[in-house]
């Protein structure tokens, strides 16, 4: 329970001492691409704290992929999704400002969305096709003007046993790239589960291994692959997921 206090006592100081500290200096920015610029190096700070309290480590391979990509450019971030501390470990790894596609009940949390809102994400209802369709045409702008966005295709964490366990990638989560022609980076992670959701309230030490694979765009694949680029991702995806366990077991 150690680690399950250190990690809460971060969390509720970032979002009241701390956020009253930092936060006049973020609403002093004027423009909202810098706010997001000013805001990255903040939130990325306190989940570093996160999770050296949480006693969790993470290695990273493939992280050349990301940096070869000007920061200036959007991309979409694809990634699976097993835990909550996956947000927490995809915002230490990410070089530009990026805002995720979060479930509408998100915005509930008014202190933890007020960063959520400088850091660009975006709240959606996916029992409303309408609010839906306005997210979805608010990423592709903000994709335009250089904010990456982060999507899960799944649209919730899978709870499967094992790390290959996923829910089927939602191909109507693939838009944004379909009309902006950004690169898609994706994102894979093992061990997160073991973080939170397998013991369920509490935290334990855990070793991550995250795998950023190569960039695909879209316009440079056959048409079938275009047609179903969920399904292309997600075998993407899967295959890392797989290298990574593979590298575990050696």
């Amino acid at each position: 329970m150690l680690y399950t206090i250190a990690v809460l006592a971060h969390v509720l100081f970032f979002l009241t001492l701390g956020s009253l500290h930092y936060r006049r200096k973020v609403e002093a920015i004027q423009d909202p691409k810098k706010r997001a610029e000013y805001t990255l190096p903040l939130v990325q700070g306190i989940f570093r704290r996160i999770l050296k309290a949480a006693h969790v480590t993470v290695e990273i391979e493939g992280m050349e992929n990301l940096t070869s990509i000007p920061k200036d450019e959007g991309v979409l971030f694809v990634g699976n999704h097993r835990s909550y501390f996956d947000v927490i470990i995809a915002y230490t790894l990410v070089d530009r400002p990026t805002g995720f596609i979060a479930k509408i009940e998100m915005e509930k949390l008014k202190p933890l969305k007020r960063w959520m809102d400088e850091l660009g994400c975006l709240f959606m209802d996916r029992s409303n096709l309408k609010q839906s369709l306005k997210v979805i045409i608010t990423a592709i702008k903000q994709v335009r003007e250089g904010q990456s966005i982060w999507i899960y295709p799944e649209g919730t964490r899978a709870e499967g046993e094992t790390e290959l366990d996923m829910e089927t990638f939602k191909e109507g989560s693939f838009k944004v790239a379909e009309k902006t022609g950004c690169k898609i980076v994706p994102v894979s992670m093992i061990g997160t589960r073991g973080i939170l959701e397998a013991q369920f309230p509490a935290i334990r030490p855990q070793h991550i291994k995250v795998r950023i694979g190569a960039p695909i765009e879209m316009k440079t694949l056959d048409e079938e692959a275009q047609k179903h680029i969920g399904a292309y991702v997600q075998a993407k995806v899967k295959d890392d997921l797989q290298t990574l366990l593979a590298e575990t077991t050696d």
